[in-house]
């Protein structure tokens, strides 16, 4: 991917002076020399680094750097100015994420060129971050829909599982009447008993296992009686 940074100052003389000290470096550099220059190109372009001054007409440093932020959050900005503030400086550098701030004059061929390098690695870092992170909340958005798609599926089965239990109860009765029409009253009804627990078991799930087990225990005693 190519290096692509976009100097921004008021100041032609300056602009050229950058020019002149990059021309042997592996950069493509856009300039422009007031806001509203720099925020068309900020529109239109991803840049990884961006230089700019605080005074200018149209958008000032603060209302690009803000602009930045928020519509190129993985670019590293850095700041060249006369003066500066310490509340500024606090301000850029813990509330608008500024990269580096300079002083005017500084040599471009020197601290202020390494600290470009350093930029353009900021901004890498940055990139892999983001990605990084779309990826792990991409799984976790499949993995949330596969998990769903489970407990659906679980919850059709265990509403197949309750829908039969309730037509195999409605025949117990019946069922009972043809072959255990010799049977008395209490030996009817522990029979029935047992036959509603084992439904219980095969459809009513877990929470009828108790149930169940009791069926059971019934059964055994009138196998033995």
């Amino acid at each position: 991917m190519a290096r692509k940074l976009l100097f921004i100052s008021k100041y032609r003389d300056i602009i050229q002076e950058f020019l002149d000290a990059m021309k042997d470096k592996d950069i493509q550099i856009e300039t422009a020399q007031n806001g509203l220059e720099a925020a068309a190109l900020l529109k239109k372009n991803e840049y990884q680094v961006v230089v700019t001054g605080l005074t200018m007409d149209g958008y000032n440093g603060e209302q690009l750097i803000s602009y930045i932020n928020r519509a190129h959050p993985n670019t590293a900005c850095i700041i060249y100015t006369t003066t500066i503030s310490a509340a500024q400086l606090h301000f850029f550098i813990n509330k608008r994420d500024v990269f580096r701030v300079f002083l005017r004059p500084v040599n471009f061929r020197m601290e202020f060129f390494d600290a470009l390098e350093e930029a353009f690695e900021y901004y890498a870092v940055k990139v892999k971050n983001s990605e990084e992170n779309a990826e792990r909340q991409e799984k976790t958005v499949e993995n949330k829909k596969q998990i769903l798609g489970i407990e659906q599926k679980m919850d059709n089965e265990d509403s197949a599982k309750m829908a039969m239990g309730r037509y195999m109860k409605r025949l117990v009765n019946f069922t009972l009447k043809e072959y255990a029409g010799s049977l008395k009253q209490e030996e009817w009804e522990r029979l029935a008993g047992v036959e509603n627990g084992m439904i219980e078991l095969c459809c009513g799930g877990e929470k009828s296992l108790l149930k169940a087990e009791k069926a059971a225990e019934q059964l055994n005693e009138i196998v033995h009686i």
